[in-house]
């Protein structure tokens, strides 16, 4: 199994908008369970701070079990562990951006432009931006799942491979992504990104894979999710 870090998913921040290109006009969706910080029956999941965790099914999810051990002590109870349902796409990040000479990228800020150096303290003001064209995971809820769904049903527009799009996300407690298409256009995937790109991409089926209820357990009980991976 591959170990996916953060670093493997593309980025939403108001800080900046994203520029992506979708690779997979179906994705990968499954069900998946928040478990809130310090909540008072998994205190020690993710060492108290908070994890998603895939469904695997309501007759072998240990976390679905103990929302039916909740419903049955009360039939009203609202002491339940919410779920969502996820959307999984490989994308290309396409956001411009300024790659300094340490290695950083610098974003420009919601169209207030590329600032003219780098933390480090080297100069941006002779560089060039360019796309990140790199490959990730999109996982992303409903609201934007249906955004792309109007898109790839709207016949001015298409599939929503064919052109790049923009996600704007703004908000400080109320936090929401609205998606805008570009102009079609056709990229070269193999000049872009190498011709060993399609090695390079994800495998959406098991990035949205659930544990066995075992793992799952193992990571409520407080033992680290990385371990856990490693011994799937």
């Amino acid at each position: 199994m591959r170990i996916l870090t953060g670093e493997d998913f593309v980025r939403l921040t108001t800080y900046h908008r994203t520029t992506i290109r979708i690779f997979d006009s179906t994705p990968e969706s499954c069900w998946n369970h928040w478990i809130p910080s310090n909540h008072h029956a998994f205190p020690n999941a993710n060492a108290g701070k908070g994890i998603g965790l895939f469904c695997s099914g309501f007759s072998t999810c240990p976390i679905c079990e103990w929302n039916k051990n909740q419903r049955e002590q009360d039939l009203n109870s609202k002491d339940l562990l919410r779920s969502r349902r996820l959307y999984t796409f490989n994308i290309i990040d396409r956001t411009q951006v300024l790659t300094c000479e340490c290695g950083a990228e610098v974003y420009d800020i919601r169209g207030q432009g590329f600032q003219d150096t780098c933390k480090c303290g080297i100069t941006l003001l002779d560089t060039v931006p360019r796309p990140r064209n790199k490959i990730l995971l999109m996982q992303k809820g409903v609201t934007i799942y249906n955004q792309l769904e109007e898109f790839e049903l709207n016949p001015d527009l298409g599939p929503v491979t064919e052109y790049d799009i923009i996600m704007d996300t703004r908000g400080k407690d109320q936090i929401s992504t609205i998606c805008i298409p570009k102009q079609k256009h056709s990229i070269d995937f193999d000049k872009v990104l190498g011709e060993d790109w399609e090695s390079r991409k994800y495998d959406i089926k098991e990035a949205s894979a659930p544990l066995d209820s075992h793992s799952v357990m193992r990571i409520l009980n407080g033992d680290d999710y990385f371990d856990v991976i490693k011994d799937v």
